[in-house]
């Protein structure tokens, strides 16, 4: 059998290719794609084999996430339905390819475990995001907090608004820290209570305006020590809590001895889980999340690489990016 994926030959490149595709094995099931969304930032960096984590082995399918239909089940799969609308994370590739997560194809075959159901009333478009979802719903998940408190949101990408999204359905007040435009507007609308740009604006002037009474909490997306000092002022001493969310390239990003000196209760989020992946489909189908309102570039899987280009030259503005594999 064969169909098409979006295929990194080599270090940069992206182009749509037609690849082999078996029949499921035995715990693996098989999946027809009708959305597959981007996470830009790791995707970027796998791409450019620049993802500390985990070296990028050329040739390969990119992509862990994708909304479709079960079309085949493998041997000892009892458990899914065929013609299911269901979340696929990680997809397997016979060689020459390797899976780099390998989830953007119109076809492929993923473990069982790796297969959520998707509840009624949630879209393909917001299913389709579910992991990257998933970052900022964990990351919001471990705030100790009230109806009403503010939380202080790092990074105006995916993770950030996610995760401002995921605060506010537990009842926060969210304001949003970024420095690009486009990305603020969109998260006023549908992520968050305040947008800032830390460019044009003092974020301790701005939040005393708007949290007289202080923050509860910094969810930190962006990883660096110039919004460490930033945000550690705004934190009660001995009280504050930090989150930190999403992957770095780097090592050292933060200054460890101040977090001790503040005496932060400071947590780490990477990955997905099980319980996670469904509480944030619960939270899509709620209506507390949504993937669709950030979404900034569609494209059908013969200009998708197109939106690859874009990550690399970030020649334009953008935000959430969709490949729609329908026909």
């Amino acid at each position: 059998m064969r169909t098409q994926a979006m295929v990194h030959p080599e270090k940069g490149m992206t182009e749509l290719a037609e690849v082999d595709l078996p029949q499921p094995g035995p715990g693996e099931v098989q999946v027809r794609t009708t959305m597959s969304a981007i996470s830009v930032g790791t995707e970027g960096w796998m791409m450019n084999d620049v993802f500390s984590w985990i070296p990028t082995q050329f040739p390969c399918v990119p992509g862990y996430q994708r909304a479709g239909v079960v079309t085949e089940l493998g041997e000892g799969v009892s458990d899914i339905a065929l013609g299911s609308r269901v979340v696929a994370t990680e997809s397997i590739w016979p060689s020459p390819l390797t899976g780099q997560w390998g989830s953007h194809a119109a076809l492929g075959n993923t473990p069982a475990t790796e297969i959520f159901q998707i509840p009624d009333g949630v879209s393909d478009e917001d299913a389709a995001a579910c992991v990257i979802a998933q970052v900022g719903w964990n990351a919001a998940s471990r705030i100790v907090m009230d109806k009403g408190d503010w939380v202080l949101v790092y990074g105006d990408g995916l993770i950030g608004q996610f995760a401002a999204q995921a605060a506010r359905g537990r009842g926060a007040r969210v304001a949003i820290v970024g420095h690009r435009p486009e990305r603020l507007e969109i998260a006023k609308r549908c992520s968050a209570d305040v947008a800032i740009n830390n460019n044009l604006t003092d974020v301790a002037t701005e939040m005393a305006h708007h949290a007289p009474a202080g923050i509860r909490a910094v969810i930190d997306t962006t990883q660096n020590l110039d919004a460490q000092l930033e945000f550690s002022p705004l934190l009660q001493h001995g009280a504050g809590q930090v989150v930190y969310s999403g992957f770095t390239t780097g090592t050292h990003w933060g200054d460890m001895a101040r977090l001790q000196q503040d005496e932060f209760t400071v947590h780490f989020v990477s990955g997905w889980t099980r319980p996670r992946m469904l509480a944030t489909l619960d939270s899509f189908a709620a209506k507390t999340m949504s993937f669709t309102n950030l979404i900034t570039h569609r494209a059908k899987p013969i200009d998708a690489p197109k939106l690859y280009d874009m990550i690399n030259t970030k020649d334009e503005p953008f935000l959430g990016l969709l490949i729609d594999w329908r026909p």
